[in-house]
């Protein structure tokens, strides 16, 4: 196929299905930021995947395949931060109850987001691939005092973070008692 070619079919592919496409995925996320990247996300590759594109009858079927893998994998590397938000909740120091654990999960799952997203790279690095310094350094081409220092400031801002979030916790507790009461 000449790329002209293979532009006007991409082009028709997008226009017939990307409506029923959309509809797919944000039936399953039900959050529309989350559904336009996934969208992007499968016309992309269908994109790059052009020369193998299926006949028009199994269009659809191709493009939701697609999309269906991309919901997949999306859903994946979030359940694979969750696990490293617990990861880190059960390694701070100081949690020893099992209900101080449960909470301070949920915590750090809350204000992870709010994490820089090289320092929130950097924890998993730590946390999650068990990474040592040395191996950080060389991923990111910096010395292994400036990896150090980056992760003590990356555990230092997701503390401070933690006790903002502790502190609108009892103030929201406090309040909601005084309705109630």
């Amino acid at each position: 196929m000449s790329d002209a070619t293979d532009v006007g079919e991409y082009t028709r592919l997008v226009k017939e299905h990307s409506r029923s496409v959309y509809r797919y995925v944000m039936r399953r996320l039900s959050d529309w930021t989350l559904c336009e990247d996934v969208v992007s996300e499968t016309f992309l590759i269908a994109w790059r995947r052009r020369d193998q594109f299926p006949p028009q009858d199994r269009e659809l079927a191709w493009l939701y395949a697609i999309a269906f893998r991309v919901i997949s994998n999306q859903r994946r590397s979030r359940d694979r931060r969750n696990r490293l938000t617990v990861r880190i909740a059960l390694e701070r120091e100081g949690s020893d109850s099992a209900s101080n654990d449960s909470s301070e999960v949920e915590s750090i799952i809350k204000v992870v987001k709010y994490l820089r997203d090289d320092e929130r790279v950097l924890l998993e690095h730590v946390y999650w691939e068990r990474l040592t310094y040395r191996e950080i350094a060389f991923i990111l081409g910096v010395s292994e005092n400036a990896v150090g220092t980056r992760i003590n400031r990356a555990k230092r801002n997701l503390k401070s973070l933690l006790d903002e979030n502790s502190d609108w916790a009892r103030t929201a507790k406090r309040v909601e008692g005084g309705a109630e009461g």
